[in-house]
């Protein structure tokens, strides 16, 4: 933690004689002393959020419809939460790719939509990115039949 203070820094910064002005009454080297520890206190709470406390543990989900029609434009619903997003990428199981940049976010929700060409049994894979909590995924298989 190179931008903040070690905890012996802090401890320098709060040692004040009494005050010379008695008892209740306030000093430069008493407020700079304050000061010090309260930045120091600052920056403590920051550095010990920053990667560990902000957000969430990487989690996904994916909802979609178990059958859908030769072109018919089908939805799936995905919800992912994280500490750091970096995005969501979706594969349709016919070759399709699509992507979702997150740009950091907590969190990512949505529809997707996709149409299918043929008929057959579709995975449909999400999977997303985290800087601070890596990869995890989600599917859904859906049966493609032809339309009547």
């Amino acid at each position: 933690m190179s931008a903040v203070a070690g905890a012996s820094d802090c401890r320098r910064a709060t040692r004040v004689a009494p005050s010379p002005a008695g008892p209740g009454r306030c000093t430069r080297p008493f407020r700079a002393a304050l000061g010090a520890s309260l930045l120091c206190l600052a920056g403590w709470v920051l550095a010990s959020c920053y990667e560990d406390e902000i957000g969430a543990p990487l989690a996904i989900e994916l909802i979609g419809p178990e059958t859908g029609l030769v072109d018919e434009e089908l939805s799936v619903l995905y919800n992912v939460s994280g500490r750091r997003l970096n995005g969501i990428v979706f594969t349709w199981g016919d070759g399709t790719v699509d992507s979702l940049a997150t740009a950091g976010a907590q969190t990512a929700s949505g529809a997707r939509e996709h149409t299918y060409l043929s008929t057959g049994l579709f995975t449909v894979r999400a999977r997303a990115e985290d800087a601070v909590e890596g990869v995890a995924s989600a599917e859904v298989i859906i049966n493609i039949q032809q339309s009547q």
